[in-house]
């Protein structure tokens, strides 16, 4: 039990062997979740993005792909993320498409730039602020920029009421902080449904 409960531990801050571990998962079952966020945010070629929690780095992967005249940064504080996110998309960071930042959402970094798009996937749950957060991240965006807050649920039990759940927490948060036009959007996956919610910075 004890190694579960550790295991279970690399979903919030992966490190050492287990964390790699993590890592290969979090790539393993991403990419649909990733994909379908990018999708209901509309990114366009000149947007500038910004990923928080961005793991394994596919999220960050599947954005440069799009974006060819706007920057995406992504911040994490997990090394052994870091580490994989940088050798996923060593080409986009070579060229200054992508910058990757070591930090915590706590400690939100200042940026020469204002955001069109912010996601988040699977990590508001671990925020210890969720809405004094989501104001910080308001202060990054331009206006009429928009948030995307994905969450797939993984505890044990886990069932579409869950997600629902789940999706309007994140509602009141956005609420909360300040957002507008706030919309949920659920999406049928394996092995439970995952919400994503989205709000405007008015």
């Amino acid at each position: 039990m004890r190694i579960i409960k550790k295991f279970a531990q690399q979903f919030e801050k992966p490190e050492g062997f287990l964390g790699i571990i993590a890592g290969m998962l979090m790539s393993t079952v991403g990419t649909e979740k990733n994909r379908w966020t990018i999708s209901l945010l509309n990114v366009r070629k000149d947007d500038n993005v910004l990923e928080i929690g961005f793991g394994p780095g596919i999220g960050i992967e599947l954005t440069s792909k799009v974006i060819q005249d706007g920057k995406i940064f992504g911040i994490d504080y997990s090394e052994k993320m870091l580490q994989q996110a940088q050798k996923r998309n060593k080409d986009a960071i070579q060229k200054g498409q992508v910058e990757l930042i070591l930090t915590d959402v706590q400690n939100l970094p200042s940026f020469n730039l204002r955001f069109d798009k912010v996601f988040s996937i699977n990590s508001i749950i671990f925020w210890e602020k969720p809405v004094e957060t989501l104001k910080g991240i308001r202060e990054l965006m331009k206006e009429n920029g928009m948030i995307a807050i994905t969450v797939q649920p993984f505890m044990k039990g886990a069932t579409e009421e869950t997600t629902k759940q789940l999706g309007t927490k994140i509602i009141n948060h956005l609420k909360e902080a300040g957002y507008s036009d706030i919309k949920m959007e659920i999406k049928h996956m394996k092995p439970v449904a995952t919400v994503c919610v989205l709000g405007v910075n008015i």
